[in-house]
């Protein structure tokens, strides 16, 4: 009995970890685009001021000089802007709702979650590790699979059940249990373009530090 008790502490001890894991990466993933939204209307508001102040192109390149060095030497602290706040606490609350609805224990492994509905789950299929492009949910488990993985593996074997760890369901998975999860996939997009704007967001800076 201690020996289960003891595995069940240290199973949600790493569920824990997990999780704040997560939420430190949702929250920088935050601020990195709360900055970049910040900057771009700084630069925006630069060029317009530099527009209305000068008489020539010549004059208009050099205010905007002046005018960039001038607000890239003026402090900014994201965190504590309203906007990352309100953030925080869209996240938390989230958090807490998926929390005490309960979510998928299995795919704690999985090292991207999010919220549809009620319950948390994974971007990632458990066979190939890939972000899902077309997500779809066993009803019998209610776990997540890509729906060309999942198809692939029970064609050439009908007798495969539920491969997430811990997966309580004995049931072999059948085409009739999948069902296209739509809001999963919508997450789905929605993390691939921050991913992407966040790539492109650096590229930018590491070419203006260049520049400089």
């Amino acid at each position: 009995m201690k020996s289960f008790e003891n595995a069940e502490s240290t199973f949600r001890d790493e569920l824990k970890k997990f999780s704040d894991e997560i939420l430190d990466k949702r929250l920088a993933m935050g601020e990195s685009l709360i900055r970049m939204k910040n900057k771009q209307k700084r630069l925006d508001q630069i060029l317009e001021k530099a527009a209305n102040e000068s008489n020539t192109l010549k004059q208009f390149e050099k205010k905007y000089v002046d005018l960039k060095a001038s607000e890239e030497k003026q402090p900014s602290n994201v965190k504590q802007s309203a906007e990352y706040n309100d953030f925080k606490q869209e996240i938390l609350g989230n958090l807490n709702a998926s929390n005490a609805s309960g979510c998928n224990d299995g795919e704690a492994e999985i090292m991207e979650i999010v919220e549809t509905g009620d319950t948390a789950c994974s971007m990632y299929d458990p066979w190939t590790k890939g972000l899902m492009l077309n997500p779809v949910r066993n009803i019998k488990c209610g776990h997540h699979y890509d729906s060309d993985s999942v198809m692939s593996v029970i064609r050439s074997n009908m007798s495969v059940r539920c491969p997430v760890v811990g997966c309580a369901s004995k049931i072999y998975i059948q085409p009739s249990h999948l069902q296209a999860d739509v809001a999963l996939q919508q997450k789905i997009i929605e993390h691939k373009a921050v991913e992407a704007a966040q790539e492109s967001f650096g590229s930018s800076e590491e070419d203006e530090n260049e520049e400089d």
